[in-house]
């Protein structure tokens, strides 16, 4: 076995290592079985290879340094087709607030908001709460989040004045992958905290019974339970009810047409993940793609040769389709499709590839993924190009790296600035003193939020979006293909999926 070879057989001994040892652990914690997308989201997040963490020094950075973090409730310092003819696209700024350039002038300037004081609100500091599994069975599970919030935080202290004129402080805790801590956490910044922004953490339905009982405080974060989505005074910028967008399933009908009456897809045997499942396949059947099989794994897996050999060598799939799976699974299926005897016809659709660990985790030579494709529902955050063309992305790379050198951008910490951006603006929208009463008063009057393009269109209240970015693997990296230079295609439609 080669050098390489070996590493990555000794990642992938490791990754099954820790996934299992953490569903053991989570299933059983405070007495009662860990919901089935909380499960997936560790299963996920272990699965996937380490972005740095969050209580390493990280130097200077240019004037800017990095959170260090509490436990939990404890204080901190510190020729293909085109858009179709009948589609919109969205803008890099999705219509709503203002570009990402005049963000990066003051805040306070920028906005009437003035006066006011509340809790965790001064005349010179707004204090955000963020809650993060960083701690418990896996260390620095959820780091990123942090990373993302104080990067955030540092940029709009150094370059926007603040928020209404405050400096903005990240007062972090750490809910160590437990139901209690996770509650007493958000009890903590509900008397000390503005508001609660960029969380990212295992118990989050536990910490939402606090959130619903003070309904005065808002939340912003994008939910890993389906019980923190219920408070009335939760906002998320992501999809909020069941369901999926249809237009990148009728974009690949009409480029692939009957190829897709037979795919083949792998689905992590968790509640969760068969649920999104649900939901995609919903949409798809929509649009005319027809599922040959479904084969349901382990979340504890990471080698699917026998999959593949069943899906190519019996069920003569055409395109295989992979969303629920984590990042470095989707390296391995690649490995495991050649191992497997698979078509070189084979057609790689992987949404889920868009990830920095994927590239790390795959054992081979590259040129092996070009033709693979997939979209995301928020822009090429770690692609330079897409930096050159969005200066939301050139902004969030710029502060993160100034942040957390050398620290990779992954998606826990794109969602952190992105929450964070948006109670930027709605506090930036409050006309008169700035209150925890006006705040919420603004949040509930954004119907279309995009952070200047970093993600797409989306009602922080309710729905889901339906825009989208298409992407392609070539020459070694990510690439938008057959999408505005900028902003995003909007074929389609949100498509709720029954539920009863």
């Amino acid at each position: 076995m080669t050098g390489r070879g070996a590493r990555s057989a000794a990642r992938a001994r490791r990754r099954g290592a820790a996934a299992a040892v953490l569903l053991c652990l989570v299933a059983t914690a405070c007495g009662a079985r860990l919901p089935g997308d909380v499960q997936k989201a560790a299963s996920n997040a272990v699965l996937q290879p380490r972005q740095g963490s969050a209580a390493q020094s990280a130097g200077n950075g240019g004037g800017v340094n990095p959170v260090v973090t509490s436990p939990a409730g404890a204080p901190n310092s510190g020729s293909l087709p085109g858009v179709p003819s009948s589609a919109s696209t969205a803008p890099a700024d999705g219509g709503s607030g203002p570009t990402a350039q005049a963000s990066a002038s003051s805040s306070a300037a920028a906005s009437e908001c003035s006066g006011g004081t509340d809790v965790g609100l001064t005349a010179s500091t707004l204090t955000l709460g963020e809650i993060a599994t960083l701690s418990g069975p896996v260390s620095g599970l959820f780091d990123g989040a942090v990373h993302g919030g104080e990067a955030f935080a540092n940029y709009v202290n150094h370059a926007g004045g603040g928020i209404c004129g405050r400096q903005v402080k990240v007062d972090v805790s750490d809910d160590g992958a437990n139901c209690t801590q996770d509650e007493n956490a958000t009890q903590n910044f509900v008397g000390k905290a503005f508001a609660l922004s960029g969380s990212f953490a295992l118990y989050d339905g536990c910490g939402a019974t606090v959130v619903k009982a003070n309904p005065g405080v808002a939340d912003i974060h994008v939910a890993l339970d389906p019980a923190a989505e219920s408070p009335a005074n939760h906002f998320d910028i992501s999809a909020k009810e069941p369901g999926f967008a249809t237009g990148m399933f009728r974009y690949y009908k009409q480029k692939y047409g009957s190829k897709l009456d037979h795919i083949g897809t792998i689905v992590e045997d968790i509640p969760s993940a068969v649920a999104n499942q649900a939901n995609f396949v919903h949409s798809a059947e929509s649009e005319g793609w027809h599922f040959t099989d479904s084969i349901l794994e382990q979340a504890t897996n990471s080698n699917f040769q026998q999959d593949f050999n069943k899906l190519c060598s019996r069920e003569h799939i055409q395109v295989f389709f992979e969303l629920t799976e984590p990042a470095g699974n989707a390296a391995e299926m690649v490995n495991n499709e050649r191992q497997a005897g698979c078509p070189k016809s084979l057609i790689n659709i992987f949404p889920i590839a868009y990830d920095q660990g994927f590239l790390q985790d795959f054992a081979g030579n590259t040129s092996a993924l070009d033709g693979m494709q997939g979209w995301t529902e928020y822009a090429l955050f770690f692609n330079k190009d897409e930096a050159a063309n969005n200066p939301e992305v050139k902004l969030l790379q710029e502060w993160y790296s100034r942040t957390y050198p050398g620290v990779p951008i992954n998606l826990y910490g794109m969602y952190a600035w992105a929450s964070d951006r948006l109670l930027e603006q709605a506090a930036d929208s409050v006309k008169g003193p700035l209150t925890r009463k006006s705040l919420l008063s603004a949040l509930r009057k954004i119907k279309s939020f995009s952070d200047n393009g970093l993600i797409a269109p989306v009602d922080p209240n309710a729905g889901g979006p339906h825009c989208y970015i298409l992407f392609q693997f070539r020459n070694g990296g990510f690439e938008r293909v057959d999408d505005p230079k900028t902003g995003y295609r909007c074929d389609g439609r949100f498509l709720p999926r029954p539920t009863g």
